[in-house]
């Protein structure tokens, strides 16, 4: 539940004044100092600029898109200063520290994939070549990884920081739409439909940049599709709390199939319009 952690933060910053928040982050960054924990001061820094760039967004009276684009470009400006603070500190190039991070990382999928051997006694030359490819696709697709790794950690603070405030007394509304109600920018599809066929063309470096750009785009649509299935889930006749929790447990059970059947509603209710929310044509 650490990936929740700035939505206290995010709700003492809209509801008070800045001095507040701003005061608690102040207390927890001298205990850190106090303790010397700097893993700890970089967790603190990460999540701190969640909860101020939505605050201010919410402040300002941004749209729901403004906010989030804007408090994931924050939080990727901050995480590409601290990184490169730290490479000064320990005077290590910005290459070496993505390969530094990038072995760990490595190092963690061969050790999974030696359990997931050792205790299904799989072929050792199957194991062998997937450590091999696997760390390769990694490296490929890390950008994109990074990208939706802050798309969707912000979207979940934002989503419960707005929930509970809407529900305060007196209550606060971040955004007039219903995040049910929420649609991709229809101009997108092009963009993903650009990056599909990058991955075809037979240069490289194109298809790389494709592959991590359909990536995003297909975590945008899925986030789409989340909120189709929202819709039709609120007209269950069940309390809000047991309408997420049926939701929960069918998306559980699913696994791949419910992200893929997400993704796919996502991206067709740009035509068939699932919700029936548009009165203009369905022809983008």
């Amino acid at each position: 539940m650490t990936v929740l952690t700035p939505v206290p933060l995010i709700v003492l910053s809209v509801k008070y004044p800045w001095r507040y928040g701003l005061g608690v982050i102040g207390i927890e960054a001298g205990v850190i100092g106090f303790v010397g924990d700097w893993s700890a001061g970089f967790f603190l820094c990460q999540y701190a600029v969640i909860a101020l760039s939505i605050a201010w967004a919410v402040r300002r009276v941004a749209s729901l898109v403004q906010t989030i684009i804007g408090s994931v470009l924050a939080s990727l400006t901050l995480g590409g200063i601290l990184l490169v603070a730290y490479g000064m500190i320990t005077q290590q190039s910005l290459p070496q520290l993505f390969t530094s991070y990038l072995d760990q990382i490595f190092h963690a999928v061969r050790e999974q994939l030696q359990a997931l051997e050792r205790g299904t006694g799989g072929e050792p030359s199957v194991t062998a070549g997937a450590s091999e490819t696997l760390p390769q696709f990694i490296l490929t697709i890390f950008p994109a990884m990074i990208i939706i790794n802050h798309l969707f950690t912000n979207v979940l603070n934002y989503a419960f920081a707005r929930s509970y405030c809407a529900r305060s007394h007196p209550p606060i509304f971040f955004d007039t739409i219903q995040l049910s109600h929420w649609r991709v920018w229809e101009p997108l599809v092009w963009v993903f439909l650009a990056s599909g066929a990058a991955l075809l063309l037979p240069w490289s470096a194109v298809s790389v940049l494709g592959l991590n750009v359909f990536l995003v785009t297909l975590a945008i649509y899925f986030l789409q599709g989340i909120a189709v299935v929202a819709f039709w889930g609120q007209r269950v006749p069940f309390p809000p709390g047991v309408q997420w929790l049926v939701l929960l447990m069918l998306f559980l059970m699913t696994g791949p199939l419910g992200v893929g059947l997400c993704i796919a509603a996502g991206l067709f209710d740009l035509w068939v319009d699932f919700r029936r929310l548009r009165r203009g044509s369905l022809v983008p």
